[in-house]
């Protein structure tokens, strides 16, 4: 049995060193008449190898067959970089019996003036095949139906292209950066390029069935260009022209059935035109639009005009307005702009304020739709707006404020916005996006009238709802210190992003920074550099944090001051916080009291109020407003120095003087708001001179659970009115008349 076993072992080494020989026999590669080959002896092929740079050098033919020990084998192929960077090569014949070319097969042979490949032969000119060779003129063999892209990519001494009638299909930017082509390229049926330095009039050949991409890219000197009749399709940048290029107008026949989004731009072209007859496209007021009218096509960039657009438009198209100089669009049924669609406009431009509206009606927002938007110095963005693409508004110098009422602010849209100040959110917003306010070092308030369940904005600052997590911190905000209240337990990405400030002061209860806190990088660029000089931990404890939480942040230069010795060592030992100049502060323990302040307590319809007793106060007044501009006031309230009720805004009489109170504080709860509404006060304590002798003001949110308050949670006071229950509501008896608790007489 065991001599079996080796039998058979021995027998599966020898079927192995067979095959294996047989495999390197297959591979087997040699050198004939100054080219490298890889012969497969079971096809008997030849396939063209990669040569060493200095054996193929100046003219080379290469025959249908080659011929090793006394066997013919037939050349089929060329493997990728056959031929790349031979700079010896200066022409090669191949052979009629080749089926593909290799890509980078010519690749950088900077002295080959002449390739010649038979017809019938090669279906495909692949990627990169002549990339920076030095051919002066190329004949496309019968049978190519593809050319991939960079094909022909700068070559310095290409003067003419023969393209064959058999190519159905030109990758854009196959044949590009060619300076010396004088002639255009194209065959029977297909504009391939014309080259840029052409100077004049130009009719494209009949016959012509499609312009294809970049065929008149960066063309400046064109001073007409006439497209026939039977032209059917022009393809991406086909008509990209320079932006100094003197074209006028373009016409296009009642052939045409499809233009690539995109297709148009650059020049001074301030007018479009459609042939009548034309099933697909038409034109209104110089620009370009379907047949429907439901598209806006493109806009020509020189077309100076204000305009509504009609009722029937409901897209604008992929570039359709970028680098226009219309200063004024109305699109009142729009839905969806596309991407670049106002890249480098000039909306806005001639507003009072440069301020400009996008329309109820739009749902969708493609990537940098209004990139560098010049004039414009103030965007509202509609609730409608469900979808938003990245770096919308960004690098527009120019905006100031932005007011965003939809559910979403996008990646990076408003990066580089430098001027931006102000942010004015709605109720709608559900998310943040990263690097949303990157390089944008000015912003200095966040208004946001109603809390939702995402965010809020207190003094500012714009929160979590509620308010145990910061996310965003506006960089010039008042104050030469940051004070995040003790509730916040995390600071988001990018909350802190350009701040420059002396002193940052973190909550004791905060738990987690997360990644990128003081800014990150995005599309080539970070944010503008934070500056602290010192950060203060009160904790005990260190929070969690991500490797690049202080990116940017310069750390060895950041004091941060921690409460105890064993506390720094710990800090110290923690490869993300041991950058900082970490130093004990022992007072950290016995933090001085802040400042007295009113605190708000708040339900659904209702917020109590809790002040400090101020020394030497005769009374103390309270005011409601309902705007954060303190302009529209809901209720003034007067409290004597026991912090009893004694005026409403309505009353005419002054306020009672009364003997000083030894009360701490006092608390008081106002009825009758709206739910999940934001409100801000003001309070005031005064002397019996009406000397001011404390001053507060702040905000807070009533609740949004739509419960009803318990008429034993309203407290009594002694005030000169008496409260009335009638039909579930309090109201207030003052010298005979009946009030609600906002003031408002009921008759």
């Amino acid at each position: 049995m065991q001599i079996m076993e080796k039998k058979n072992c021995f027998c599966l080494l020898f079927v192995a060193f067979l095959l294996l020989k047989g495999s390197c026999a297959y591979a087997q590669r040699v050198f004939i008449d100054s080219v490298y080959y890889t012969l497969d002896n079971t096809a008997m092929t030849a396939q063209i190898a990669v040569q060493s740079n200095n054996t193929a050098v100046g003219d080379i033919v290469i025959n249908d067959t080659v011929t090793y020990e006394g066997a013919n084998y037939a050349v089929t192929s060329m493997a990728d970089d056959a031929f790349a960077d031979c700079n010896q090569l200066t022409s090669i014949v191949l052979p009629q019996t080749l089926r593909n070319l290799g890509k980078n097969a010519f690749l950088r042979c900077t002295r080959l003036t002449s390739c010649i490949i038979p017809d019938s032969t090669i279906t495909e000119i692949p990627f990169e095949a002549f990339w920076k060779a030095g051919l002066i003129e190329f004949r496309m063999p019968e049978g190519v139906t593809y050319i991939e892209q960079r094909s022909f990519e700068q070559m310095p001494n290409l003067q003419r292209v023969h393209l064959a009638n058999s190519v159905k299909s030109v990758s854009p930017w196959a044949f590009y950066i060619l300076d010396a082509l004088q002639e255009p390229i194209y065959n029977d049926s297909m504009f391939v390029l014309m080259p840029m330095n052409y100077q004049g009039a130009y009719t494209i050949p009949t016959g012509i069935q499609a312009i294809c991409s970049s065929a008149f890219y960066g063309c400046g000197k064109i001073t007409k260009l006439t497209i026939p009749e039977g032209v059917k399709y022009i393809g991406r940048s086909a008509l990209n022209f320079t932006t100094n290029a003197v074209i006028k107008s373009l016409s296009f026949p009642a052939s045409l059935e499809h233009i690539e989004f995109g297709a148009i731009s650059g020049g001074r072209i301030n007018s479009i035109t459609v042939a009548q007859g034309n099933q697909h496209y038409t034109s209104w007021n110089g620009m370009l639009f379907t047949i429907n009218m439901d598209t806006v096509v493109y806009c020509p960039s020189a077309l100076q005009i204000s305009c509504t657009l009609p009722q029937s438009v409901q897209h604008i198209a992929y570039e359709a307005f970028c680098a226009s100089s219309m200063y004024d669009m109305q699109m009142p049924s729009v839905k969806t702009i596309g991407k670049y669609a106002f890249h480098g406009n000039s909306l806005g431009a001639f507003y009072d304020n440069r301020a400009y509206v996008l329309p109820d009606s739009l749902e969708k927002i493609d990537d940098e739709a209004f990139f560098h938007s010049y004039q414009m110095e103030q965007i509202t963005i509609p609730a409608s707006v469900d979808s938003i693409g990245t770096e919308v508004f960004a690098a527009s110098w120019e905006l100031k404020k932005a007011i965003v009422n939809n559910r979403i602010i996008g990646k990076g849209q408003f990066r580089n916005c430098a001027k931006l100040e102000m942010l004015e959110i709605g109720t709608n917003l559900q998310t943040i996006e990263e690097y949303a306010f990157g390089q944008c070092p000015n912003i200095w308030y966040v208004r946001m009238p109603k809390a939702n369940a995402y965010f809020r904005a207190i003094d500012g600052v714009l929160y979590s709802a509620d308010t145990t997590a910061l996310a965003l911190y506006p960089p010039k905000h008042d104050g030469e210190d940051i004070i995040i209240p003790d509730q916040v337990t995390t600071l988001r990405s990018g909350s802190l992003r350009a701040v420059n400030k002396n002193k940052l002061i973190l909550p004791k209860n905060i738990s987690l920074l997360e990644k990128e806190v003081f800014g990150g990088y995005m599309s080539g660029y970070n944010d503008n550099t934070p500056s602290i000089d010192t950060i203060v931990a009160p904790m005990m404890s260190v929070p969690a944090a991500q490797s690049n939480s202080f990116n940017l942040l310069n750390q060895a230069q950041t004091v941060l001051l921690v409460p105890c010795d064993s506390l720094a060592e710990i800090y110290r030992a923690n490869s993300i916080w041991n950058g900082f100049n970490i130093q004990v502060d022992s007072t950290l323990l016995e933090l001085p009291e802040k400042e007295p302040e009113v605190e708000t307590q708040t339900d659904n319809h209702s917020v109590q109020f809790t002040w400090p007793a101020v020394e030497g106060a005769s009374y103390y007044t309270l005011i409601i407003w309902a705007n954060e501009e303190r302009t529209e006031k809901i209720c003034t309230l007067t409290f004597n120095s026991m912090g009893q009720l004694i005026e409403i805004d309505f009353s005419k009489h002054a306020p009672t003087r009364r003997a000083m109170n030894t009360a701490a504080s006092f608390s008081f709860r106002y009825n009758g708001l709206d739910e999940n509404t934001d409100y801000w006060f003001t309070m005031t304590a005064s002397d019996e001179n009406d000397t001011e002798l404390f001053n507060a003001s702040g905000s807070f949110a009533t609740l949004g659970a739509n419960t009803p308050t318990d008429i034993d949670e309203i407290q009594s006071y002694d005030v000169p009115c008496t409260k009335v229950l009638r039909n579930g509501h309090i109201y207030l008896m003052y010298e005979g008349t009946m009030y609600n608790v906002q003031g408002n007489q009921i008759k």
